[in-house]
């Protein structure tokens, strides 16, 4: 049986949201046994990194949170087979006297552990039909321990607290109580495989904290959740998470992957600032006003319900972003919404549906995704705004866009779609002068998910064996007539390239796979415009995905190279769905992003991340966030608190082959000299000449063209007084 563990945050300010999720880890160990997980590794959470927290917890606001797992039968204690139980908690409560349904496995059977749902002041075991006095806590919002077995072989069920017994039910008995329900905390009712969809919708949720749950049946362990753990990680399973508003092409599960959500303790290596061993410094992720959040409304009950961002683009100096939600910062927008820096505006009315894809063409912005009507007109999965209304474009596709792009002057679309009108365009057609969609070749063999211009050539990456009716797997370039493969391209996983990006003069390709070119690189790979090689081990870490893990998103920034996805580490290095490769080493990003990153888009001088969840690093968002990186000059770059002194640091590594990363600190605004010197004292290159704000500088040298020995990097600095600062250090090449 799949476990599969969902997070909703349903709260409508971001304030609302750090209150409720303070810190949040859940560490899942499962065994094999009976009713044990099958398929997902119990190893995913053994190498997170120790934490200084030391007394975190999940918190419920009562106004919408929910932990919920899939359909566990194990959960159900079939009355003949069952000879003992046990359910083992440490819970409070914030409010007095406010009914709850916290724990339970309920929707028309089953059994639920609440608090002042039938009697006064208890918290109580509903079991066969009868609520069960488990201990009277009244008033009481401390923490305390519950612990409640049953025993066939005589027939008691017995609760403790804080481990003294409280009561005991002798002869007691109860029938099966088979329920297709989800095991949810928070709430209780949840059918496993929607929302929230619950007999107590707005009535009866959690307010209070929990730090574990552990349930056992005869001697199988079925779950086992520790908050108290520390450093927020949290883990689901998404095999049984669906959107229940269309059918997707395909496959209608979200996947197989097993994602991380939270942030984990790791030492951000590109950003000294950031130590692991430490309390936190103030984060480089601030929300952007409040996000975008999906409100349900109907009568009495308001709840929000899963929401996504998916893409985003630049168009006329704003950010737009487009996804599934109904409000942006408190304004209604329907799945499409600007961002002006300040504050969110809807476009018009919007789309009936998300888009996948959104770019700037000819002035127009054009949008394609899931949708079939823009505003008030009909739009066959693809549409553009003009600034003032939606219009069709063309007589759009028969199924899906998932990219658009712009190449020499014509737009280009990708995505499930096999025609446009009665014009064959198989998964790729471009718009000609004539603002009519036309094929490019035969096509592929699969869908197409991203497009890029790497030396002036148009490559597509996506699910497909077949371009142009060439054997291409997953990748193929086009030369203005047709299709023609790069490589051998990916294997294994689910063979599928979601991210293309060019970084330092390569093409990285991200997405779900083993190999490239026949070469082990899990989940990402640079084409030098020759060959594919790896970089390095790949994004690995959801264990429960044959390659391991995927990328979904690859952004060129600040000198640097950022990676989206469903990983926890990436060449070695611990790195929570989101990492930065400095042309050097990959890096973590602080702590991370919780839940599913979608997309990355540069915005006003950040780095702009949206997708699936609702905090990144512990700042609370609403499915999109921004991140304000260090100045850069080349590779890492210039912290934002103000130094006290002048240091040049040793570079690293050292010695090193052929490229090292050089670090100093300049405690005001001077003119700086970097300059790099063999061993006979001679002057072979400046790697920096220029005037400096005060700060932390890293400065990357490739030494590719020199021959292995010693080499010398000296450092002068004069500040606006005159005063000069100079120092050398001495460096390794080895070849």
């Amino acid at each position: 049986m799949f476990i599969s563990i969902k997070i909703f945050k349903t709260e409508t300010k971001p304030a609302q949201f750090m209150k409720t999720f303070i810190i949040i880890l859940i560490s899942i160990y499962f065994f094999p046994n009976a009713y044990g997980q099958i398929g997902c590794d119990p190893g995913l959470n053994s190498n997170v990194p120790p934490s200084p927290f030391t007394h975190s917890y999940l918190s419920f606001d009562g106004k919408g949170d929910f932990l919920r797992s899939d359909d566990l039968n194990g959960l159900e204690f079939p009355s003949i087979t069952t000879d003992s139980f046990a359910i083992e908690f440490k819970m409070k409560i914030s409010e007095p006297f406010k009914p709850m349904n916290i724990i339970g496995k309920y929707r028309g059977a089953g059994w639920a552990i609440g608090y002042h749902i039938a009697e006064w002041g208890y918290v109580s075991l509903y079991l066969n039909n009868t609520w069960n006095r488990i201990y009277f806590l009244d008033t009481d919002t401390t923490w305390h321990n519950y612990l409640i077995k049953y025993n066939k072989s005589d027939l008691k069920l017995i609760s403790y607290v804080d481990g003294s017994l409280k009561y005991e039910y002798s002869g007691f008995t109860y029938s099966n109580m088979a329920d297709n329900s989800a095991f949810s905390v928070g709430n209780i009712g949840f059918l496993p495989q929607w929302g929230p969809q619950t007999y107590y919708v707005s009535n009866n949720w959690f307010k209070g904290s929990i730090t574990s749950i552990k349930i056992t049946s005869n001697t199988n362990t079925i779950v086992n959740y520790l908050f108290n753990e520390g450093a927020g990680q949290v883990v689901r399973d998404s095999l049984t998470y669906y959107y229940t508003d269309r059918t997707y092409p395909g496959n209608s599960s979200c996947g197989l992957s097993h994602m991380m959500l939270g942030y984990m303790m790791a030492a951000d290596t590109c950003d000294p600032e950031w130590v692991s061993n430490n309390l936190p410094v103030q984060s480089k992720f601030t929300s952007l006003g409040g996000g975008v959040q999906n409100l349900y409304i109907n009568g009495e009950t308001r709840y929000y319900n899963v929401t996504s961002s998916l893409a985003m683009t630049i168009w006329n100096g704003l950010l737009i972003n487009t996804g599934y939600f109904n409000i942006a910062g408190g304004v209604n927008a329907k799945n499409i919404a600007s961002w002006n820096g300040s504050a969110w505006e809807s476009l018009g009315e919007g789309l009936n549906q998300e888009a996948q894809s959104l770019r700037e063409f000819n002035g127009e912005l054009y949008c394609g995704g899931y949708f079939d009507t823009a505003g008030y007109m009909a739009a066959r999965y693809i549409a553009k705004w003009n600034g003032s209304n939606w219009q069709p474009v063309d007589s759009g596709f028969n199924s899906v866009v998932n990219t658009l792009y712009v190449f020499n002057g014509q737009l280009i679309a990708g995505g499930w779609f096999t025609s446009a009108g009665n014009t064959i365009t198989t998964y790729v057609a471009k718009l000609n002068s004539s603002n009519e969609w036309e094929a490019m070749s035969t096509g592929m063999s699969g869908r197409v998910n991203c497009f890029s211009n790497y030396k002036n050539e148009l490559y597509a990456g996506g699910k497909f064996t077949y371009a142009s009716g060439i054997t291409a797997n997953g990748i193929a370039k086009w030369d203005g007539n047709k299709w023609s493969p790069v490589g051998a391209g990916v294997f294994g996983g689910e063979s599928e390239i979601f991210a293309l990006e060019v970084y330092n003069g390569e093409l990285y390709a991200g997405g779900n796979f083993i190999k490239m070119d026949n070469q082990y690189c899990y989940n990402i790979a640079k084409f030098n415009g020759t060959s594919w090689s790896p970089t390095g081990s790949g994004a690995v870490g959801a264990l429960c995905n044959i390659s391991k893990g995927y990328i979904t998103s690859l952004k060129s920034f600040n000198n640097e190279l950022y990676a989206a996805g469903q990983f926890t580490n990436i060449n070695g290095i611990d790195a929570n769905k989101l990492a930065r490769f400095n042309g050097i080493n990959w890096c973590s990003v602080e702590y991370g992003v919780e839940m599913v990153p979608r997309s990355m888009e540069i915005y006003d001088n950040d780095l702009i991340i949206n997708g699936d969840f609702y905090s990144a690093s512990g700042v609370p968002c609403n499915n999109i966030i921004r991140y304000t990186p260090v100045k850069n000059i080349t590779g890492t770059g210039n912290v934002n608190n103000t130094p006290e002194e002048f240091s040049l640091k040793q570079n690293y590594p050292n010695p090193f082959n052929p490229s090292t990363k050089i670090s100093f600190i300049i405690p005001n605004t001077s003119f700086v000299s970097l300059k790099i010197f063999d061993i006979t004292g001679k002057e072979i290159e400046v790697l920096l000449n220029e005037l400096c704000i005060e700060g932390a500088y890293n400065i990357n040298f490739n030494a590719d063209k020199y021959s292995s020995g010693v080499y010398f990097y000296r450092l002068e600095a004069v500040n606006s007084r005159g005063i000069n600062h100079s120092e050398c250090k001495k460096m390794v090449l080895i070849k």
